[in-house]
């Protein structure tokens, strides 16, 4: 009778067991698992910190201003994007170029000076999330200083890429600059290539 009361509990035991063999098990505990949310490359609200090189060429030795033929430097920009499309921009420039044959002096032939640009732009992006690039298109207005001051307009296209999203990107543009009609010379331009490091903030 003793070993029959000391088995009882064992019965039960296995009882309860069986009995719920085939039965679902639901745990209590929660697992979530963690996604990693993948950050845009091109964000609304963006301050941008441009430092690029620049090439520009006028139209040969009678171009308006001091420029002859073509002039080498670099320079410094501030962007701000409203939206991840819709920008303001201001740049400064300064070129090392070769006088203009009409504003040379007579002792100085092919004379070396600085040419400084100044310009401001409105700017429309179109992001394409999927390759962290964005063509842009932009125009404004500004002016160029050489002893003399320019008033000029100018329009452009470019392409961005960020190395790192909302952090580092590279980019490259051209834009076609107007000087008007100058000193009786009809209608005055030049082109530049420009080609940088964007610090995105």
């Amino acid at each position: 009778m003793k070993k029959l009361i000391a088995l009882l509990p064992c019965a039960l035991g296995l009882l309860a067991v069986s009995s719920q063999a085939g039965q679902p098990v639901v745990s209590t505990g929660k697992d979530y698992k963690q996604t990693a949310v993948e950050e845009p490359c091109f964000k609304e609200h963006e301050w941008q910190v441009d430092l690029f090189g620049q090439y520009s060429v006028g139209e040969g030795p009678h171009q308006a201003g001091v420029m002859r033929d073509h002039g080498w430097g670099g320079g410094i920009g501030i962007n701000y994007f409203f939206t991840r499309n819709i920008g303001l921009g201001i740049d400064a420039a300064w070129l090392d170029v070769k006088e203009s044959a009409d504003f040379q002096r007579h002792d100085a032939d092919n004379k070396n000076t600085a040419l400084h640009n100044f310009t401001g732009s409105a700017i429309f992006r179109l992001p394409i999330p999927s390759t962290c690039l964005a063509p842009y298109a932009y125009a404004g207005g500004g002016f160029e200083v050489d002893g003399r001051q320019w008033a000029s307009a100018h329009a452009g296209l470019g392409l961005e890429y960020r190395i790192k999203p909302n952090k580092l990107g590279l980019f490259l543009d051209g834009r076609w600059t107007y000087l008007g009609d100058r000193d009786d010379r009809n209608d005055l331009n030049f082109f530049s290539a420009r080609a940088g490091v964007r610090i995105v903030f």
